[in-house]
């Protein structure tokens, strides 16, 4: 394959309020792996929608070999030359179709094929193009039918057969078993060989030396470090992390934390939760941290009773539980505010005061069901006082709230019932500066009544917030923290597996 050079200069992305990519310079090479590292919403994902024609408008220049090119959809990138392996490999394919039948997906329209597809000559292609690129899957068997693995060679096997130049990698193993990652690895290394230029894209620090020749990280938007070698880990931490901005979080609390609320011991899911231990107490606020795919999110909704525990033991008050759903949460005092909020913790056509009151409808109901409207709306007005809602008007529909506002209405939800564990899963996520602030002093508030696990991948955010810190790993708790010995760096190295 002939030398080839993918240039981006001077990249910006602008979007109301946020600059979510900031004057920031790229540069992908044949037979070269270019490593894109950042904590979360530091503009990974924004640059690679710019490289790969995802967003139309944007700032700067894009170039192959010095020639400026202009990418305004995603056929555009690939008849460029330039393909992404999505995290979510499932949104590139068709699960209902064949390996050959996905293959070719792209010259379909084409003719290529004529205008009647013989599946026989489609197999026969497949097989031939595949054993040529060293790829040997199953042609006939359906999308749906392979390893998680075998969709990602697939998606490659696919940018190879169309003379793919530039591969970019969005976190490739976050969901990939240790096996299967070590055949991931070998595969880059083979299509380096073939002369494609990647930019591998990853959180997992400990696999940067493994694949890398160049490494780029953003911080906030910014360029703010290139290492046209892979230094120690180390440096590449140091780049990484932000700087803390002053008062955003509230003082610690003074008073110590009381009698053990909640005990877990060595929880297990799946892949997800390996032997998780912890235990919190009223009046204190365990954070606990890590990179994407490191088991938070699944261990709250075990707690939640979302998911069933394949082992061990959860106590509240001393007494060992089986949550076997939300519902037995809920009676149990156990309240979840998710992730994903408009997914998950919303219904958006639906007022304030009616997700609001939701969980705790009974309360408002008189005979025969009825639901006294007057006193649900003194109750909701009373909460969304509290938690400082913006306007303040719980008749407004839940999506026409911002961000930030919309947050509030999910946390104030549970300040209507009588809660001993408050989860909160990534609270702050996609609000700004002044809601962050908003919510941590709402948090701060509500634990002194009560104990709070606090799931978060910002590392500076567990610190400032948590009396305590747990670090999480590939479903197991690698390390714990207190508020006082808690430091950045340390905590980055564990979540990103530098240290073990």
């Amino acid at each position: 394959m002939k030398m080839a050079v993918l240039r981006g200069e001077k990249l910006s992305k602008k979007f109301p309020g946020v600059v979510a990519l900031d004057d920031v310079d790229i540069q992908i090479e044949s037979g070269k792996v270019h490593a894109l590292v950042g904590a979360n919403g530091a503009g990974k994902s924004t640059l690679v929608k710019i490289l790969t024609g995802y967003y139309e408008s944007y700032e700067g220049e894009i170039s192959i070999d010095g020639k400026k090119i202009v990418l305004r959809d995603p056929r555009e990138a690939f008849q460029n030359g330039i393909e992404v392996v999505h995290q979510e490999v499932d949104t590139q394919l068709v699960p209902t179709l064949t390996v050959a039948e996905n293959l070719y997906l792209e010259s379909f329209n084409g003719g290529e094929f004529g205008t009647v597809i013989s599946s026989r000559k489609l197999k026969r292609k497949a097989e031939a193009d595949l054993n040529r690129i060293g790829f040997p899957l199953p042609v006939s068997m359906k999308v749906e039918d392979l390893s998680l693995h075998e969709k990602q060679q697939l998606v490659i096997a696919r940018a190879l057969i169309h003379n793919v130049k530039f591969l970019i990698l969005d976190e490739p193993t976050s969901s990939l078993s240790l096996l299967e990652a070590q055949k991931l690895f070998d595969l880059v290394s083979n299509l380096k060989q073939r002369g494609v230029g990647i930019l591998y894209i990853s959180q997992r620090l400990d696999e940067i030396p493994i694949v890398a020749d160049h490494i780029t990280v953003l911080r906030n938007g910014k360029k703010v470090a290139y290492f046209d070698q892979v230094p120690e880990l180390s440096q590449i931490v140091e780049a990484m992390l932000d700087v803390p901005q002053g008062n955003l979080f509230p003082e610690k609390k003074e008073s110590t934390p009381s009698e053990v609320v909640m005990k877990v011991e060595n929880l297990a899911w799946k892949d997800k939760v390996r032997q998780v231990s912890f235990e919190v107490r009223k009046g204190e606020i365990l954070a606990i941290t890590g990179l994407t795919g490191a088991g938070k999110t699944e261990t709250l909704k075990l707690l939640f009773g979302a998911y069933q525990p394949e082992g061990g033991k959860i106590s509240i008050d001393g007494v060992p539980v089986k949550i076997k759903d939300p519902t037995k949460a809920i009676e149990k005092g156990v309240y979840l505010v998710p992730e994903e909020r408009r997914r998950e913790g919303l219904i958006l056509n639906k007022s304030a005061r009616e997700n609001m009151t939701m969980p705790f409808m009974k309360d408002f109901c008189r005979f025969l069901g009825r639901i006294i409207k007057t006193v649900e709306i003194k109750h909701t007005s009373e909460i969304a006082k509290r938690v400082h809602l913006m306007p303040l008007d719980v008749e407004r529909q839940a999506q026409y709230f911002s961000g930030g506002n919309q947050q509030k209405i999910v946390v104030g939800r549970w300040l209507g019932g009588n809660p001993k564990v408050l989860l909160l899963d990534e609270p702050t996520q996609g609000v700004d500066v002044g809601a962050k602030r908003e919510i941590y002093k709402l948090v701060t508030e509500i634990s002194k009544n009560c104990a709070v696990v606090f799931a978060t991948s910002d590392i500076n955010e567990a610190i400032g917030i948590g009396d305590r810190i747990l670090v999480m790993r590939d479903g197991k708790v690698m390390a714990e923290f207190t508020s006082q010995n808690a430091d950045a760096k340390e905590i980055l190295s564990y979540a990103a597996g530098v240290k073990s």
